[in-house]
């Protein structure tokens, strides 16, 4: 019984984890011995596997997001304070969870599909598709962050955000704001930029200003509620 209702919650996962491997056996006869299994940072080829390992890597990789389900499942466990969630926020972390995981295995997933159709010489651009992926990722994850409530396990867990719901939920909404913001920034740049431009001038500066600026944020909400001596309204 456990099997049937672990299947029927988890179908959707189990299908994009077995997408690669049945794609790979559909086209195997038609692979080269030599797969391309690197990009540097122009989108240029610069390494390349065997067959089995090239082919193979990423859809494994992939697999592994199980074992990552698992620690999902089960860590929050470990939080001492996790006991005491209310219903809403043990709510709140599972969704999250469920959806970060999805999201992230769907990407690696296209991106395996991507290689295997590179390698078989369609005319894919698979640097232009790891940078929408990651786009796609933002946005998604971004779209969690005002959902997820206070825990000291996922999220922006500042010092400020974990001494206060408020400047909890008021850092989150900003954080995922900039999240899903970056992620349409980055699928716009990759329709006109090349890899190189959209690492150095949209990746890393995106990925500072998600990391940053909610820090500074939570701090400023902190110290407004010290000033007036309660909560934000």
């Amino acid at each position: 019984m456990k099997l049937i209702q672990f299947l029927k919650r988890e179908w959707l996962q189990i299908v994009i984890l077995a997408v690669p491997f049945i794609a790979a056996a559909l086209v195997w006869d038609q692979l080269p011995d030599r797969v391309p299994n690197h990009w540097n940072i122009r989108g240029e080829v610069d390494g390349y596997a065997g067959k089995i390992f090239g082919t193979l890597f990423l859809p494994i990789l992939t697999i592994l997001t199980i074992g990552m389900m698992i620690l999902f499942a089960f860590i929050p466990r470990l939080d001492p304070k996790c006991r005491n969630y209310d219903d809403e926020t043990k709510a709140s972390i599972a969704r999250v969870f469920r959806i970060c995981r999805l999201a992230i295995s769907l990407f690696m997933t296209v991106l395996a599909l991507t290689i295997l159709a590179f390698a078989l010489h369609w005319h894919v651009n698979v640097c232009r598709v790891i940078v929408a992926g990651l786009g796609m990722l933002f946005i998604v994850m971004g779209n969690s962050m005002g959902k997820l409530r206070p825990n000291y396990f996922a999220g922006f867990r500042t010092p400020w955000t974990l001494e206060s719901k408020t400047v909890w939920l008021k850092t989150h909404r900003l954080g995922g704001f900039l999240m899903v913001l970056s992620g349409l920034l980055l699928i716009v740049e990759d329709g006109f930029l090349n890899f190189f431009q959209i690492f150095f001038a949209g990746l890393i500066p995106l990925i500072v200003l998600v990391g940053f600026v909610p820090l500074i944020y939570s701090y400023i909400l902190h110290r407004a509620e010290i000033k007036n001596s309660g909560p934000l309204p």
